[in-house]
């Protein structure tokens, strides 16, 4: 595995050199855009309108627009001159119980270790959050944002989630439904139905049919073959009938 950052944990005076890896793949079929008439890829290079030209990326900077005819340009010596100790160290700031997290705020996922060197720092910072069963929130500077995130233990490894600001959160309120009367009987019935379908959750059951279909589809697009989607079933109105009828067609529960 390649790491994508490397740097130093802090928590108070200690330091512990470490690398982040990134914990997951994205294994979604990919596609190009393609001309119908002639089957060709398209390209689209950066083109730049004043000078006429495509440009090579080893050409470009970043700017800041102040309006549509002016830029504050910004070399990679500037970014990289931020007063900020989060550029190369992720810096534990508190430690809480795990629940306080709006679990709204979980992003992308990451794990933490060390080099060799921090190896005794770093276990006993992970046995430390083991014991008192809290986790930590840092801040780091990684792809030029200030994240926020939460490190936990994970199997001889830290866990890192980025964490979403409390400004990055919509509000809600006006998403909740109206208000509704619900029987007895539709309560004990759903209640029936959520306990039928009460199972051990084991991730490697479940797989991506999206991701699988989408592969037969493009084999069956080499041979010839068609596909057809299945008919979808009418909604049924009345609540209490379609739970009845959920509870019919439910597996018996284990």
């Amino acid at each position: 595995m390649r790491s994508i950052w490397k740097g130093s944990i802090n928590f108070g005076m200690v330091a512990i050199p470490a690398k982040l890896f990134s914990a997951t793949d994205d294994n979604r079929v990919s596609f190009h855009q393609i001309h119908r008439d002639c089957q060709t890829r398209i390209k689209m290079p950066k083109f730049c309108p004043k000078c006429e030209r495509n440009v090579e990326a080893t050409e470009l900077v970043k700017g800041y627009e102040l309006n549509k005819e002016q830029y504050i340009i910004l070399e990679e010596a500037d970014f990289q001159s931020l007063p900020l100790r989060t550029l190369k160290t992720i810096e534990v700031v508190e430690f809480t119980d795990r629940s306080r997290i709006d679990i709204r705020c979980f992003d992308a996922c990451y794990f933490l270790t060390c080099e060799d060197t921090g190896a005794k720092a770093f276990s006993l910072f992970l046995t430390a959050m083991e014991k008192a069963n809290l986790v930590a929130i840092a801040k780091l500077t990684y792809r030029e944002r200030e994240h926020l995130a939460s490190i936990r233990p994970y199997d001889g490894v830290m866990l890192l989630h980025t964490l979403h600001y409390a400004d990055e959160l919509r509000p809600y309120e006006e998403l909740k439904p109206r208000a509704v009367a619900i029987s007895d009987k539709e309560m004990e019935l759903a209640l029936m139905l959520v306990d039928k379908m009460r199972g051990d959750f084991e991730l490697g059951k479940y797989h991506d049919e999206y991701r699988e279909a989408l592969e037969r589809l493009i084999e069956a697009k080499l041979t010839g073959e068609v596909i057809t989607a299945p008919a979808e079933k009418p909604p049924i109105p009345d609540v209490a009938e379609a739970l009845l009828q959920s509870l019919s067609t439910v597996g018996t529960k284990s």
